[in-house]
């Protein structure tokens, strides 16, 4: 490998795993519960949320919505990415999962960092089991490995009564791999293209012979040079939890999760003045060999949870995550080059970020009689607090010159002067409803809002005290079941988002508001194993700060955007042997109300037309024995960036993804993954003139051995 070896730190709750090797185990698993593939029913539905060891594409309940729904009874576009599917499409790291996703497009910012756009807007929520999770200066962490995760829900569209503030775009929530009554041990070894190397470890089971107390493990260490040149990540991951049944229906559970990881990041290429895209070897790397970025993640969590005599169930849930990064980096970001020789200026700059959330929530859930019918009733509190500090800086020299196709990495390292500090305190507190009313035996009416306080103080040159009291965000939807299997809906969601910008009196103005309207069909067949949806959402985003043209350099809140469009989406088993995951989502962003952009998109790296498609046929009719193939593919219409009246491009392009795996018995596995079969060579980020444009990996295979037990 072409870096350095860095410390590998694992948890202290490894000493789970110690304990999972007592003689405690000695009962057969239950497939609902269980990893290990003793039983596996083809076709039969998934009535419980975990995916894990179900071989099942779909599941017909999630959890992302404080209350474990099926999807028929969540009126928004709600995707489920499973264990099975992760497992067989070899996604490892978050950003596989989401760029697999229907509806969700990438804004690459290097490998250990992405923006993902849902419906035209930044995903800028991650939840983790229900709570939310951080994410550095509004940039997701690609570094989360999903060996940790049963499955991922992704809701697309706003979603105010789950995270109060935020964009209008939709949430993630991350399911964590929960500690199991039963024994089991899962493992695996990969191998692939720019020497990746993979190892994980999974073990879970009870502590003590009444198996009230369980435990597991989950460690995980990622090696891997990128197919740019100098480019590497080295990321280890380990998960400790354990649960304890405090009675028949209490459980408390604890845990930790840490990762560490050192990288050598890369921000990408300029762009040409004339508006072409740079046509050089893909793997052109303009940073220099002391580039690294060192991260370490530490989450810890605890969950307190009650089954109500009368069906209902209370939830308390806590976490505390501690978090640093410290980049030293060097990246095109001044030169706009006139051809593919240019020299051109790199800017040599560190930024250390340590940062610390806090959250803590209460959901109470219980049904109840009235008119003969049964109704529920959720209400919950939640509060987060958020600090940040950013330390930022110049090298010495702060600019360097290398040539555009043929740079020299190996430059001196600067001095850096890291003499600027941004310290930044958010707190927001919410108070939370849903009430869900079965008005006819085939129709549901669902209300309900949040009210939440936010404020932010914000250091740089000066303070900054922002203040939102009492913001409400509706939440109004329609559930009529036409039969058994299909049902249709309507929605109406709001979220607001906080704005920076002053007006000319010095008050910051309003927040943002977007409001989405969503119709739709839902369809559930084969008991479960097959789900589809078709949706039509309009989003309405107001309040949007523009340019104050009697004052310059104020703003006003009288912007206005849109976005609009449908999807569909299949999941699940057409057949015995044949399983599918289908989606396509057509997106129209626009700024209606901006003097300066009227007319133009709001997004223009979202594309109208994105279809993602997957499918896996196994030639056995034992799951856990024979041949099994599959294939994929990802289609992506043109998008765009803009700089006055220069325009750059990427095309509509297509890339090819497959599949060939042999299962020995019910315990050994072997896979063989490739992506960009045909090598496809296309820019997968068209972003800034100056830096921010990415190439699409070219084509890659991954070979994975797991065994379980």
């Amino acid at each position: 490998m072409q870096h350095p070896t860095f410390r590998k730190r694992w948890l202290t709750a490894a000493i789970a795993a110690a304990a999972c090797s007592s003689s405690a185990f000695a009962q057969e698993a239950d497939q609902e519960s269980s990893d290990l593939p003793v039983v596996r029913v083809v076709g039969e539905a998934v009535s419980e949320p975990t995916t894990e060891d179900t071989g099942s594409y779909t599941s017909n309940r999630v959890t992302i919505g404080k209350q474990g729904l099926t999807l028929k009874e969540t009126p928004q576009s709600v995707s489920v990415i499973t264990r099975e599917r992760m497992n067989d499409q070899n996604m490892t790291t978050l950003d596989d999962v989401l760029t697999r996703t229907t509806g969700i497009t990438k804004r690459d910012f290097g490998p250990t960092a992405s923006v993902y756009l849902s419906r035209g807007y930044e995903i800028d929520t991650m939840l983790l089991d229900g709570t939310p999770i951080d994410s550095a200066i509004g940039v997701t962490d690609t570094m989360f490995d999903t060996a940790v995760l049963d499955r991922v829900e992704v809701l697309r569209g706003p979603a105010g009564l789950i995270q109060g503030s935020g964009e209008p775009s939709g949430t993630v929530n991350l399911a964590r791999k929960r500690a199991q009554e039963e024994f089991g041990f899962q493992s695996a070894l990969s191998y692939g293209s720019h020497d990746a190397y993979r190892g994980e470890i999974d073990v879970t089971g009870a502590l003590d012979e009444s198996g009230r107390l369980r435990g597991r493990f989950v460690g995980v260490h990622d090696d891997r040079n990128h197919f740019i040149d100098h480019v590497y990540t080295e990321n280890t991951t380990g998960y400790g939890t354990l649960e304890y049944d405090l009675t028949p229906s209490t459980t408390v559970s604890v845990g930790i999760m840490d990762q560490s990881g050192e990288s050598r990041p890369n921000y990408g290429l300029p762009q040409l003045a004339n508006g072409e895209l740079l046509d050089i070897d893909r793997s052109t790397y303009h940073g220099s060999l002391w580039d690294v970025k060192d991260e370490s993640i530490e989450r810890y969590f605890a969950e307190l949870e009650h089954e109500l005599d009368n069906g209902g169930n209370f939830r308390l849930i806590a976490n505390h995550i501690d978090r640093e990064t410290d980049t030293q980096q060097s990246t095109a970001g001044v030169s706009i080059p006139t051809s593919n020789s240019d020299d051109i200026d790199i800017w040599q700059w560190r930024i250390v970020n340590p940062r610390q959330d806090r959250f803590v929530d209460a959901t109470l859930s219980t049904p109840f009689e009235l008119a003969g019918k049964t109704h529920n009733l959720m209400v919950g509190a939640s509060h987060r607090i958020t600090e940040e500090e950013t330390l930022f800086g110049s090298g010495d020299p702060q600019f360097i010159q290398r040539n555009l196709a043929n740079p020299n990495p190996n430059t001196p390292k600067p001095t850096f002067d890291v003499n600027q500090t941004r310290d930044l305190e958010t707190q927001e507190t919410s108070l939370y409803s849903q009430l869900r009313l079965s008005v006819l035996d085939n129709t549901t009416l669902i209300a309900g809002g949040q009210v939440s306080w936010w404020e932010s103080e914000d250091q740089l040159d000066s303070t900054n005290n922002f203040e939102i009291d009492s913001e409400f965000t509706p939440y109004v939807g329609l559930i009529y079941d036409i039969n058994d299997q299909v049902s249709t809906y309507a929605s109406y969601t709001e979220i607001f988002q906080p704005q920076s910008s002053q007006q000319v009196n010095g008050d910051f103005l309003d927040p943002r508001t977007g409001q989405q309207v969503e119709l739709g069909l839902k369809g559930e067949h084969m008991n479960g194993a097959l789900n589809w949806h078709a949706s039509t959402f309009k989003i309405t985003d107001k309040n949007r700060g523009i340019t104050d043209l009697d004052n310059p350099g104020f703003s006003v809140a009288e912007g206005e955007a849109e976005s609009e469009g449908f999807e569909l989406e299949v999941t699940g088993r057409l057949t015995p042997r044949w399983d599918i995951s289908a989606g396509y989502a057509y997106t129209q962003t626009e700024l209606v109300n901006d003097p300066e952009q009227e007319g133009r998109p709001l997004s223009t790296d979202t594309p109208e037309h994105d279809l993602k498609l997957w499918t896996r046929y196994r030639f056995s009719d034992n799951p856990d024995q024979g041949w099994r193939v599959g294939a994929g593919l990802n289609y992506s219409s043109e998008v765009f960036a803009e700089a006055g009246d220069t325009r750059w491009e990427q095309g509509g392009y297509t890339t090819i993804s497959g599949l060939i795996g042999y299962r020995l018995n019910r315990n050994l596995d072997f896979a063989l993954t490739g992506e960009n079969l045909t090598d496809k060579k296309y820019f997968e980020t068209v972003r800034a003139r100056t830096r921010n444009n990415y190439y699409g990996e070219p084509r890659n295979f991954m070979l994975t051995m797991r065994y379980q037990y």
